[in-house]
C-alpha cells in the first residue's frame, strides 16, 4: 500500500488559485448588482397529487432513500418494515383491514408521478439490506441500494429491472475502517462515470469516502485522514 498526505497539496494549489477567485467573485458582483435580490429566491410547494396512486393496495413506509437517472425518472427506495400492523392491516392474515399493503422496496416513477417499476426484497443469491438506505442510479442502467441496519454493511448492485448482478462486502458485522472489502453502514454512494468509479460515504459505521471500479467492483482507494491507493 502506498501512502501519503494530501492536504499539503491542497493548500499549495488554494493558495494559488486564491487571487483568480476573488477577481472572479469581484467580477460577478459588478456585472450582477441585483442577482441577489429576495424576488430571486425560488419557492416550492408540494404537490399532493404527486404520486399518482399506486396500484395493488400498496402504501409506502418510511422513505430511505431517493434519486433522479438519467431519463429525469425518479427512484424511491423505501422500509417496507418500517409500516405498522394497522398501516399493512390488509396484509395480515387475517386481514385487520380493506388497506394497506407494502410496495416493493424500489418503485421507479416518471415526472407525471405514474409508476414504471416496482421490484426488490430477499432473493435468491445476494442478501437484501436489513433497513434500506441509499438509491443511484447509473447512465449504464444499473441501480446500486445500501442499508443502515446494525450489520448493513454491504451495497448490493442491480440492473433497472431488480436482477440482482453484483454486491460489495456482506451482511455481516464490520471489520472497520482498515478493511477493503467490507463496508460499515454505507451513508451514500456517487458514480463518476469518465473514471466508471463508484464512491462510497463509509459511512454511519465506518469513518472513509472509499472508492471502487464500478463494474469490477475491485478496490481502488480511499480518503480518510489519508488517502490509500491500490498497488
Amino acid at each position: 500500500m502506498a501512502l501519503w498526505h494530501d492536504r499539503a497539496g491542497f493548500s499549495r494549489a488554494l493558495t494559488r488559485i486564491a487571487p483568480s477567485i476573488s477577481i472572479l467573485i469581484a467580477t460577478l458582483a459588478f456585472a450582477c448588482p441585483g442577482a441577489a435580490i429576495a424576488g430571486d429566491i425560488p419557492t416550492f410547494a408540494v404537490d399532493p397529487s404527486w404520486p399518482k396512486p399506486l396500484p395493488n393496495n400498496w402504501i409506502l413506509g418510511q422513505v430511505g432513500g431517493i434519486t433522479v437517472d438519467w431519463q429525469g425518472h425518479i427512484w424511491v427506495i423505501h422500509r417496507p418494515r418500517s409500516l405498522t400492523d394497522d398501516e399493512k392491516g390488509a396484509s395480515l392474515n387475517p386481514p385487520r383491514s380493506k388497506c394497506c399493503v407494502s410496495a416493493p422496496p424500489v418503485l421507479e416513477f416518471d415526472t407525471d408521478g405514474n409508476l414504471l417499476r416496482a421490484w426488490g426484497g430477499p432473493g435468491e443469491g445476494y442478501e437484501w439490506v436489513g433497513r434500506e438506505h441509499g438509491i443511484e442510479v447509473d447512465e449504464r442502467g444499473y441501480v446500486w441500494i445500501g442499508g443502515n441496519a446494525d450489520n448493513d454493511n454491504a451495497i448490493l448492485k442491480f440492473t433497472l429491472d431488480g436482477k440482482f448482478v453484483a454486491q460489495i462486502g456482506k451482511i455481516a458485522p464490520s471489520l472497520g475502517s482498515n478493511d477493503t472489502t467490507q463496508l460499515g453502514k454505507p451513508a451514500e454512494t456517487a458514480l463518476d462515470k469518465d473514471a466508471n468509479e463508484i464512491y462510497v460515504a463509509d459511512g454511519y459505521g465506518n469513518r472513509r469516502v472509499i472508492v471502487f471500479d464500478a463494474t469490477t467492483l475491485a478496490y481502488k482507494r480511499q480518503l480518510g485522514r489519508l488517502w490509500q491507493q491500490a498497488e
